[in-house]
Parts: C-alpha cells; structure tokens; sequence
C-alpha cells in the first residue's frame, strides 16, 4: 500500500482492485471521479478534461470528473467503445459519516446487461449469451455445443444445443444470427475458437472461471432461480450443454449486477433449431436481411422495406421473424391467413395500427418496474399503453383467423394495474423525480397535509403573530426566523412586562428579548422537517406502487407479447397492401413457381412500371438446375436474390411481391454471391469462395435453394470452367445433393450441361443490341447467352473510346479461326515518345489451349466425342 496516499485514495484502490477490467466511477459529492489509467482512458474517449489530483511516488495522479446526473451519456459513449463501467456510490450521507464516507460499486454496466431505455436501442434487442462446448468438440455427431441466451431488460431467456459442424461453421453461424452484445464463456475455451469468435465482431467476449460451467452447479442454480420443477420439466439430461450455458449466465448475472432483482426472467425453454430455416452468416449478409452490403444505416434492407411496426415490441419480433423463418407449414399458414384477413379488413387494420402507436415499450417498462428502476414517467407511460387495449379488443374480436382468436381469447386489459397508476400517480410529472410532485392528491392523507403546511406554512405563521398581537396586546411583536435559533417571537425591551407567562426565552438581545411558545415550536418542527418528510414519503409511496405493479409482471409480460405479434401481423399486412403483395402457397413438395416476381428493395427505386418482374420455375425432377447465362450488369444477382427473398418472405408468413407464387418449403437457403475477400485472415477472394461453395456441397440437402453466381471466376478461365462444370454436377446428382439451385455463370461452354443431364434447363438475359449499343431487359428468359458482352459493358462504365476500340481489336484476334498468326492495330496516341507501342498480339487458338486442358486418361468416349463435335462446330466459318 502506498503511505503517501490520501485515504480517500486508498479507498479508490481497495475498490478498483475488485473491478480491474471496467472503468471506475467513483462518486465525490456531485461528480463521478476517475483517476490514474482509468482518468486517461476516459478523458480521451469522453473528450474531458485531464487534470491531477495529489501525488504518488513524487508523480501528479491523473484525474477526470463527471457530473452525477449527467452520468448516463458518459457511460453509453463508453459502452460504444467497448468498455465496462463500474458505478460506485456514496452509501451513507458525508455530513453525518464518520470519517471517510462508505462508497460501494452497486452496478457493473456491461454491453449485454443493459436495462436503461437510455442506452438500448428500442428495435434491437440487446442479448446477453453463453457459450459451452462438449469435451470431445468437433470429434462426434453429436451436439457438441450449447447455447444460452437472455435479454436482460426484456427477460427473454432460452437454451439449446446442436452440432459445431466443420469448423465450427454452425456454431459461429448461430452466434452470428443472434448478435449478441456480450458473450460468456469458459476460459478454457479452445484458443482457435476464440479466436473466431473475434472475428465476429462481438462488442465483449467475457471469459469466465471453469466451475460456472458445471452441469451440477447449473442445475443448482437454475433449480434456485425457478424452483425444483424447473429441470424436471426441461429434462435436463436431453440438453446437458445447453442447462450449463443458463446456469453460468445466471452466474455471470449475480457477479455483475448483485443489486438487481431479476424476477422478472422467464425461465428459459429450449430452443428447437429443426423447426427454423437455417441461414447462415453468408446468405444473411448477401440477401442484406437486416444489414446492408454498403453499412451504411440509411441503405435498405429486407427488414428496413417491410417493417411497418409502430411498436418497438412488434419491431424487435420482426427481426427474429426474418432471422428465424418456419418450417413447419401449419405454423406459416396461421401467420399468412392472420396477414391476409387485416389486408382485406382495412379498417381494423387501420384502427389495431393507430391504437398501437400509443403504446410504449411496456415489454421493457415491465422489466425496470420489477428490477426496481422504473421512474414516475415509466408507470406513466404503461398506463399510457393500457389504456389503449380496450380500445383494440373490439376489432380484434371481429377477426376470425386462429392467431387472433387466440389472442383475444387471452386478451387481458389489466384495467387493475391502469387503475392503480392512475390513482397514485399525477399526470404532470417532470423528467426528474428528484424533483417530486408525483404522487397524485388525494392518494394518502398525511402526504397531503404535508404537502398543505409547505403551501399554508407562510400563512400560519402570519396568523400566529397576529393571533400572538392580539392576545398579548404588544403590536411591534414579530415572528422572525434564523439559521442558529430557527422560529422565535421577537419583543422590544419596553414590552418584555407584557408577555404572557406561557413564553419561554431563547435569546436575550441589546434591545429586545426573543422568546418561543409551544404552538410556534410545533409548527416549526412540521415545517422544517415537511420537505423532506415529502421527499421520504413520495418515494415510499411510489416503491409500494411500483411493488403491487411488479406482482402483474408476468400478465404485462404476456400482453406485450401479444402486443408485439398483433403489431408484425398488422404491419405486414400494411406492407402487403402498400406494395401490391400478394399471399404465396407454401407447401411441402419441392415446386417453386413464381409468376412476375420482383424484388422488393430494388423496386422501391424505380416506378411500378419501371422494375422488370421475371418467372420462377424450380423443381426437384426436370428444373432442378437452372443455369442462367448473361452479361454482366444484366441482372443475374438481382434474380437470384430476389428469389430467395420471396421464398424466405413466403416461409416468414408474410405476403411477397409477385403475381402468384408456390413455395415449396426449403430447410436452408444458401448464397455464394459476390467476393468476400478475407484478407485479413490470409485467404484470397477465390480461396474463399472455394471454402464457402465447400460447406454448401457438405451441407446442402434436396430439401435447400442454392443461389451459386459466378463460381470458379477467381482463378484462370480453364480451372474456373472446370470447377463449376464439376460443381454443377454434383448438386445435380440426387445421390449427393440434388437440391433446388440457380446458378448464374459467364462461362457459356457450361450450357452444353442440359444436353447431357436431367434436371438442369438454361436460362439467360434478354438483351437487345441495336447498333454498337446494347440494352438489358432485365427479363429471364430460356435459352442460353452467345456471349458476355462485356466491352459493352465497358463502354457504359465509361471507358474511353480509344481503350473500347483497342479492346474490340484485340477480341477479334481472339476470337479469329484462322490460327496464330499475329495481327496489330495502330498504336495508341503517344506523347512526347519518340517510338511507339507494339500492340501485336501472338496468339495461342482457344481450341488448342483447350485440348492442351484435357485429361485424357479421365474421359469418357461420349465425352471426348461431344468435344470433337463442338470444336468443329466453332471452326466452321461464320
């Protein structure tokens, strides 16, 4: 221990010590205080002033201050940069502590338990999770990891487990489609899977002690939080992995917030991942489900264009509705006929929306009331929010589809707790408690005449000296006041022979005496102490409204789950009415037939007219394959997106923008769209692409969609060709994969593949050349592209003429059947060069080259005749 510290320093390090990895808030009278690498941190992420406070070893000790109440902005800009913050308090009052005043941490603000509207963000829900592996990770077949995942501020809670797959790709897939905010997990966690999990970007990676994560010390816990049945319930010997993931967050909750009540968590249920579509980190990033490809907020996305919620409970929903479509058919049809009966039904749609945008985040407001946090203007706002369910109930009485009906059936207007706020609370209250004022009149006697002596206490004092005039008949007696004596009768010398005997002296003056009566002490005493006495009592007050309102928590739970699904379904029926949607038929078989489908993002930049909508056919027997050919720019990634959005739409529940549209239910969407470079990691934009197209070709099932665009383009034309000739081949086969696939290529030599198998049909963009100018016409059509037009392609980017030219020359010689000989355009315009560029190209014929690629020990007659053919059908003059 340093002796040349202050004891107000020492105390600072006795509590930092216990709080190493979070920054230190540490309250001096009205200022959160940090000091020495904790102030320098701060002051440079807050951008505050660095100043100094006393010395150490000779060395000025660095410090940086807040103000108490401004605290929360401070702390949601640390948070961002991903700190921790440690709140410590004055627990006793320093004018009447002795010696130092007792300072305790009562909170630990960490990204995943988050409960403040301040620093949440009201669309996206803020996960807390824990992580768990098996022993033998990655050896078996078996679940071999499991999963726990809470929200704090809304009490959501659930577990599950399920298998790692290579590379841990599973894993890190489902921890991707949660975004937590926080994640904890064993310090013995393999060194390579922390380190991928880094690479996912979490805000905090929260490594914990090995005997959190016992299976023992799990159910000890959870059967301590949720009482003796729980586990029996749950059968926890079924999800060995996933009880020791919710026992260590219960863990790590009591660590980091002791203060809290946490009665408000549901006890978690079992999360089944075979009853959802699987979508990976991949496809969620390509089809821009929530995040667009560009990162920038304002760009549209999936969820952005058909979010219409006006609830911040109905929005967090929607996000797991798309991150988590169905799979079971019973459960996505319920969804589609509660849409398509509020689309036919515009005016209960109308009046369920308007009732809805005056209902708060009672989901959150629920979980503050019983943790304690909750404020005057929190109970305000849910009695706010209760007051429009009876206005809801009677249009949702008169829907008649299952969802709804099973909602009203439920309905509960909680007109007990709307009663109780509004009989105890006012309506006016400011932003502040502190500043009092909002238990209402009426509500409790002795606040009341509190409250009437603070107004009236004036006025009694100036009736008590008149009444005090009369009865000793002195006139100049005067009630005074000051901060020594308090209230005292003041009587000049001349009168002192006229006071009654009743009057007792406090102070004897110069010229005058000063003296007290029992009536003047008593009502000095209720109006010296009526201030605070108001403070005391309004707080009690409220913490027992707050108290009786915690005991309804659940029921509150439950109507804002209701609330949140009556506010998707009427949102994406607003959607589906707005944009012209239509509603899909989702079943079982393994048909997708859209009829003038459109994308939905992209439509919303052009007019009605202007977006080009395109038919789908996709089976499981003769259009198992379809490989689309084109030009670049033409179209081809817009087609593929777009129809797998439609499909997952479809999957949702939701209507999708289409003519008419049958889906047939898919177990996995996949996506190997644009490069992804990985550069960072060492991995080169064709590795990646082979590493992602390797996990679609062990994962895939005939049951998925494969969007594949522009495989094997990474590396040299023939290696390229040759990798998607053979990769098309294999999801063809039913024996392998043989699962529903649109694959868009350049290489055209690939459309010789629907000859030669079953199952794959051709397909290109329409194009119209006029002239030297083309014209895509965004329309898929069958048939097959007789070349990528790419130098027209160039000359819409804008490439100058003189290189569109040399570009056009060069093709010709390529594409020139007489043989190698060597021919040469006019060299390019130079400047200040004496010679000039030799642009003659000696060329190798494509045939040649190609014949030079072939393993001849590998092919079959069949095939080696098919390529005779085609060769000399290319050498044939045009």
């Amino acid at each position: 221990m340093d002796t040349d510290l202050t004891p107000l320093m020492r105390q600072y390090q006795d509590v930092k010590r216990q709080y190493q990895d979070a920054i230190l808030f540490f309250r001096v009278g009205d200022f959160y205080e940090m000091f020495f690498e904790d102030a320098e941190e701060a002051s440079h992420i807050l951008e505050i002033v660095l100043t100094s406070r006393g010395k150490v070893k000779g060395a000025s000790i660095p410090l940086c201050g807040i103000p108490y109440h401004s605290a929360t902005a401070y702390i949601a800009k640390l948070l961002k940069a991903g700190k921790t913050v440690a709140l410590c308090e004055q627990m006793e009052d320093a004018q009447v502590a002795k010696g130092l005043v007792r300072r305790e941490v009562v909170r630990l603000y960490t990204p995943g338990t988050l409960i403040d509207s301040e620093l949440l963000t009201g669309n996206e829900s803020n996960f807390l999770a824990s992580l768990v592996t098996s022993p033998d990770h990655l050896a078996s077949s078996q679940p071999d990891f499991g999963l726990a995942v809470m929200e704090l501020s809304t009490g959501e809670f659930w577990m599950m487990e399920a298998c790692s797959g290579s590379h841990d790709r599973h894993l890190l897939d489902e921890i991707a489609r949660l975004d937590p905010k926080e994640l904890v997990f064993s310090k013995r966690l393999p060194l390579s899977l922390v380190t991928s999990l880094e690479g996912l970007r979490i805000p905090r990676l929260a490594p914990q002690p090995e005997e959190w994560f016992t299976l023992d010390g799990a159910r000890t816990t959870l059967t301590a939080y949720f009482g003796s049945d729980f586990l029996g319930e749950i059968s926890s010997d079924d999800i060995p992995l996933g009880v020791q993931a919710a026992g260590s967050l219960l863990q790590y909750l009591d660590a980091t917030q002791p203060t809290m009540n946490h009665r408000h968590l549901q006890p978690p249920y079992v999360r089944q991942l075979a009853r959802e579509m699987y979508i990976d980190r991949l496809t969620a990033r390509n089809l821009e489900l929530l995040h667009s490809l560009s990162g920038q907020k304002e760009s549209p996305t999936l969820f952005s264009i058909v979010d219409r919620t006006v609830t911040s409970m109905g929005s967090r929903l929607l996000r797991q509705w798309i991150s988590r479509p169905l799979l079971d058919l019973h459960s996505i049809q319920a969804r589609q006929k509660a849409v398509a009966e509020l689309v036919n039904h515009v005016s209960s749609r109308f009046a369920i929306r308007q009732a809805l945008t005056s209902i708060r985040d009672i989901e959150r407001l629920n979980s503050r009331i019983v943790m304690g946090a909750a404020h005057p203007r929190d109970l305000l706002g849910l009695k706010q929010s209760l007051a429009c369910l009876p206005i809801i109930q009677p249009h949702l009485e008169r829907l008649q589809t299952t969802l709804f009906e099973q909602i009203a059936k439920q309905w509960d207007l909680l007109k007990d707790v709307h009663d109780l706020i509004d009989q105890s609370l006012s309506p006016e209250v400011s932003v502040s408690s502190r500043d009092g004022g909002y238990i209402k009149s009426g509500y409790h006697r002795e606040l009341d005449e509190l409250r009437s002596l603070t107004r009236d206490g004036a006025k009694l004092m100036a009736a008590l000296e008149s009444n005090e005039r009369t009865r000793t008949g002195i006139d100049s007696l005067k009630i005074k006041f000051n901060q020594v004596f308090g209230y005292f009768i003041e009587v000049t010398k001349a009168n002192v022979s006229r006071i009654p005997h009743d009057y007792l002296r406090k102070q004897t003056l110069v010229n005058a005496e000063r003296f007290t009566i029992p009536e003047l002490t008593q009502l000095e005493d209720r109006m010296r102490g009526a201030e605070q006495k108001i403070q005391s009592l309004e707080a009690s007050l409220f913490q027992q409204v707050r108290s009786e309102i915690a005991q309804s928590s659940g029921r509150i739970q439950t109507m804002a789950e209701r609330l949140g699904t009556l506010d998707v379904l009427a949102g994406l029926s607003e959607t589906a009415a707005v944009h012209r949607y239509i509603q899909p038929e989702v079943h079982t078989g393994g048909i997708i037939c859209i009829q003038e489908g459109r994308h939905l993002v992209i439509e919303q930049h052009c007019s009605p007219e202007g977006f080009i909508p395109n038919d789908t056919l996709l089976n499981l027997e003769s259009n198992r394959l379809l490989l689309i050919t084109g030009p670049n720019m033409a179209g081809k990634s817009t087609y593929l997106r777009q129809v797998a959005l439609l499909v997952l739409l479809a999957q949702m529940g939701s209507f999708v923008p289409a003519h008419s549209a049958r889906i047939g239910i898919v177990d996995r969407i996949f996506t190997r769209i644009g490069a992804s470079d990985n550069l960072s990691g060492g991995q080169s934009t064709f590795m990646m692409e082979m590493v992602e197209t390797a996990e679609i070709l062990e994962s895939a099932t005939n049951k998925s969609l494969i969007l594949l665009d522009e495989v094997g383009r990474g590396t040299s034309t023939y290696d390229g060709l040759s990798i998607a000739w053979s990769i098309a081949e294999y999801i063809l086969d039913r024996l392998k994969v043989g699962a529903r696939t649109l694959f868009a290529t350049h290489y055209h030599e690939m459309t010789q593949l629907e000859n030669l198998h079953d199952g794959i049909k051709n397909y290109t963009v329409a194009v119209k050349e006029q002239d030297q100018n083309i014209l895509f016409l965004r329309k898929i059509i069958e048939g097959k592209a007789d070349r990528s037009y790419g130098i027209h392609v160039a000359r819409l980017a804008g490439l100058p003429d003189r290189v569109i030219l040399r570009a056009q020359e060069v093709l010709r010689q390529l594409e020139d059947s007489s043989g190698t000989q060597s021919q040469s355009v006019l060299p390019l315009e130079t400047h200040n060069h004496s010679h000039q560029i030799d642009h003659s190209i000696p060329l190798s014929h494509p045939i040649i080259e190609e014949v030079k690629q072939m393993d001849l020990f590998s092919i079959t007659p069949i095939d080696a005749l098919n390529r005779l053919a085609d060769f000399q059908r290319r050498l044939k003059p045009r």
